[in-house]
């Protein structure tokens, strides 16, 4: 039986570099990341001023390598009262790794977070929608002491299913936003969706899971608002779904999502554990 999950608009934030693109070749060495140019110290910092101005505390689902490689701007996430989560440690598709592992790579990021936070972690989102339809991966993660996954995007090739929260070993799973089924279903809570639809059809989406009684989950990723971060080279539409109309993102997630605290563990404190 899964217990239902309050109607709530959620904000969240992936937050990684811009070079973590799994599948892409010339960035698929960890050893060469630390040669990279960054754009997380400013990224982050930027993050951190839109929300405050915009009147939000959202979800930083963030990556243990950050956490590792820039500890101070990690730190300052859950200074500013924002919620901090796991991205695992490499940002490595779950689908490509065996259970050990992924209980290992969430493992020594999830000790790693919260060390240095101070605060026990209990959110944890998949790298690229990546969580296969299977039970094993949430096993991992309640043995890991995680209590909810924001890990599917159900839209056709990413994820496709049930658009709806769901318990799966004893972790919520909590899509994010989407609208429309099976092969017409798009993203509309993120990517180039949120920047390049109608803001009429992204409230439309909205308003519907709403009207289900569902969380709709946001999300972007802190290069997204620094016009100058490095961009990742590829065929012309790997370039636009990653880059097209950058500028509107902030602007369309003002549009879109109310001020307040925006995050799971506001919205879950009353069903699970998250104290």
């Amino acid at each position: 039986m899964n217990p239902k999950v309050e109607a709530a608009v959620i904000l969240t934030v992936d937050a990684e570099e811009w070079f973590h693109v799994p599948g892409n070749a010339a960035y698929a060495d960890v050893a060469s990341w630390d040669g990279l140019q960054a754009s997380c110290p400013r990224a982050l910092d930027r993050t951190l001023r839109f929300l405050e101005e915009s009147g939000w505390k959202a979800t930083f689902f963030v990556l243990g390598w950050l956490a590792k490689r820039y500890p101070s701007e990690v730190l300052a996430i859950a200074r500013a009262g924002h919620e901090v989560a796991c991205h695992g440690f490499e940002h490595r598709l779950v689908s490509g790794m065996s259970p050990c592992h992924f209980r290992a790579d969430v493992a020594v990021a999830k000790s790693l977070l919260e060390d240095l936070t101070g605060v026990a972690v209990r959110g944890f989102r998949a790298p690229r929608w990546s969580m296969p339809r299977a039970s094993w991966p949430y096993e991992a993660l309640a043995a890991e002491g995680f209590a909810y996954s924001s890990s599917r995007l159900c839209i056709a090739g990413l994820g496709a299913g049930n658009p709806e929260p769901a318990t799966v070993a004893g972790v919520r799973e909590i899509p994010v936003l989407s609208a429309g089924r099976g092969w017409m279903a798009w993203p509309a809570g993120g990517t180039v969706a949120l920047r390049v639809a109608s803001l009429k059809r992204l409230e439309g989406a909205r308003d519907s899971v709403l009207a289900r009684g569902s969380p709709a989950v946001y999300w972007f990723h802190p290069w997204e608002l620094l016009e100058d971060a490095p961009r990742v080279g590829g065929g012309a539409l790997f370039r636009w779904s990653r880059y097209a109309r950058l500028e509107r993102l902030p602007e369309r997630l003002k549009a879109l999502v109310p001020p307040g605290e925006r995050t799971f563990g506001a919205l879950l404190a009353g069903q699970l554990d998250l104290e």
